[in-house]
């Protein structure tokens, strides 16, 4: 994905100018959903990219324990090494955390534990939050673990099966908002699904600016636009009658055009100046986010502003976005891992405490109440440090959701407390259940979201998908 696209190539891209492209990058089907009727849904997909240390985050082992230390040179004898003491000596956040909890490392906020990467702006949120442990990924390759979190369908290869979980949600929802499905720095798939659900792909607030500001005398006049738009929406197809539209493809030019006129709205367009220092309508936004430098526009804290702006205007249902970068850590892991997540969660922490003071339109709640939430990485890294004081790619993660429908202040599942490997457990129950139980798969995820939100997951049937009820309200 490139990091900044000129207006023509990144409407080219979107299909808004001529309806080409989007049947080479999300493929086209007849699927139709049943727009979902209740309280408005909202959904954030969040992604934290290499390869994330869940000893570090979501699956913490206290320090203090003997059995995961490294005593008179002889490995742990759980073959699991938090090493934040290690961690430690290279970052401040953790020594502060290791310093808290006497020694241990590991947060307690209610049923919930976290590592010292974790900071307090997310752990206020734990009552809200599930953490699903001991997550069978089946790879130890970027792409393809990647791939499987975001479909939910395990890849071709390298290459991803099925639509995205943010193109289910969009397609099952109906348009209805200026750009119903928007993705920052992070990969989106349509297979099958409508056009109308793809999502629109951009590097930072730069490239949405510049898509839904239209070019200074590059508009038609108002009547003319009006007259084109019906021709376009209303005018029977020709096309359609002589059978062309067999595969979709007009369906897909109608789509696209119906998307671009909704996409360009300079007013919308205003929300996503994102300048220093800040305008006067966006000054408590960038309070609420600690945006005070350039850097911080375009880093983890800017993506979760554009995500609250775009949720909070009407302008999305649903934001997938990159909060965590730069994790794959073989040998530099004290330095950039803690750093690293506790900058993601950070910001997480700030779009779901900014979320919470916005009320959905049509209700008393607030927008979180209405929004649901997945956080992932592709894999977890090895329990055990290297020789090169960094951790490899390990088969065994987890990921937090949460939502209206999803129990909050709850863990299912565990990794093993030797060598954090894979366990199995009654969906049903949430008890522990080594001979009859099943492996968490990102397919019994997905379903376990969408059921949650009475969203069809039938697009996963061929990976046998068994919804955590566990889980579910």
């Amino acid at each position: 994905m490139k990091p900044s696209l000129s207006r023509r190539s990144f409407l080219e891209i979107l299909s808004v100018a001529g309806g080409g492209l989007v049947l080479q990058q999300s493929p086209l089907g007849s699927q139709a959903f049943a727009q979902a009727t209740g309280d408005p849904k909202y959904l954030i997909v969040v992604y934290f990219s290499g390869g994330w240390d869940q000893l570090l985050a979501l699956d913490p082992r206290p320090q203090n324990d003997p059995q995961f230390q490294v005593i008179a040179g002889r490995a742990p004898t759980s073959r699991i090494q938090p090493a934040y003491d290690l961690a430690a000596a290279e970052d401040a956040g953790v020594a502060q955390v290791m310093m808290a909890t006497g020694g241990s490392g590991v947060q307690t906020s209610g049923n919930l534990t976290f590592g010292p990467a974790v900071p307090q702006s997310l752990l206020q949120h734990a009552p809200d939050l599930a953490i699903v442990r001991g997550m069978q990924m089946d790879t130890l390759t970027h792409e393809v673990g990647r791939r499987y979190l975001i479909t939910g369908k395990f890849p071709r290869g390298l290459i991803a099966s099925g639509s995205s979980l943010n193109t289910a949600f969009a397609a099952q929802m109906g348009p209805q908002t200026d750009v119903p499905n928007l993705a920052m720095n992070v990969e989106t798939y349509n297979e099958g699904m409508p056009a109308s659900a793809s999502a629109v792909s951009v590097g930072s607030f730069r490239d949405l600016l510049t898509v839904m500001q239209p070019q200074a005398g590059a508009t038609l006049p108002a009547a003319s636009n009006a007259a084109l738009a019906s021709y376009e929406m209303t005018t029977p197809d020709s096309c359609t009658a002589h059978g062309f539209n067999a595969n979709g493809l007009v369906d897909a030019f109608k789509d696209a055009r119906a998307l671009g006129r909704n996409l360009m709205n300079p007013t919308k367009a205003s929300l996503f100046n994102f300048v220093l220092p800040a305008p006067a309508p966006l000054t408590d936004l960038y309070t609420a986010f600690n945006i005070t430098t350039s850097a911080d526009l375009t880093n983890a804290r800017g993506r979760a502003a554009v995500a609250a702006q775009a949720l909070t205007n009407g302008v999305s249902q649903v934001v997938s976005l990159t909060l965590g970068e730069d994790l794959d850590d073989h040998f530099d892991w004290a330095a950039q891992q803690p750093a690293g997540q506790r900058l993601g969660f950070d910001a997480l922490g700030r779009l779901i405490a900014y979320l919470k003071t916005k009320q959905a339109p049509g209700t008393t709640k607030s927008i979180w109440q209405c929004c649901n939430l997945m956080v992932f990485s592709e894999f977890s890294r090895t329990p055990m440090i290297n020789t090169r004081e960094g951790r490899d790619h390990h088969l065994v993660s987890s990921c937090m959701i949460a939502g209206p429908g999803i129990k909050g202040n709850t863990v299912f599942g565990a990794s093993t407390n030797t060598g954090m490997g894979v366990t199995k457990w009654n969906f049903n129950t949430g008890a522990l259940n080594a001979s009859a139980g099943n492996v968490i798969r990102p397919p019994d995820v997905h379903a376990t979201l969408l059921k949650s939100m009475g969203l069809s997951f039938g697009h996963l049937s061929n990976q046998s998908p068994v919804p955590i009820d566990a889980l579910i309200r």
